[in-house]
């Protein structure tokens, strides 16, 4: 059985092998003229992940100025974040069953994953 064509609609087209969405695709979209565009480098200024960091830490602890944020570059897109602050505020810090600590370290791998760069978030035992 064959397909009529209607005036009131477009022809049906399929875009095999284009590779826009999906699963496994290479990462673009259509521009206005039918062509592919690949996603190029990320636009927008790069995120400052220990100021990050450390204005949630400061926000939540009752003591912010016993904070203490240090961030070691370890090369190869790596970026680990230590978290030191006071034994009472570690707690808020943590959150009921560690809710807060994953809360802040997913805001901080959603927001690295723009960069392409890995960044971890450690807290500091002992003073």
């Amino acid at each position: 059985m064959q397909r009529r064509e209607s005036p009131d609609r477009p022809p049906f087209r399929r875009n095999f092998g284009h590779g826009g969405g999906g699963h496994g695709g290479g990462g673009g979209r259509f521009d206005d003229r039918g062509g592919f565009k690949r996603y190029g480098a990320p636009t927008g200024p790069a995120v400052d992940y220990r100021a990050l960091v450390e204005f949630i830490a400061r926000s939540v602890a009752d003591k912010p100025e016993e904070v203490e944020i240090h961030a070691v570059d370890r090369g190869r897109g790596t970026i680990a974040i230590k978290v030191k602050m006071a034994d009472e505020d570690m707690g808020r810090l943590i959150g009921k069953g560690g809710r807060n600590i994953e809360a802040l370290r997913t805001l901080v791998r959603v927001a690295s994953l723009r960069e392409r760069k890995r960044v971890f978030v450690d807290l500091a035992t002992g003073r």
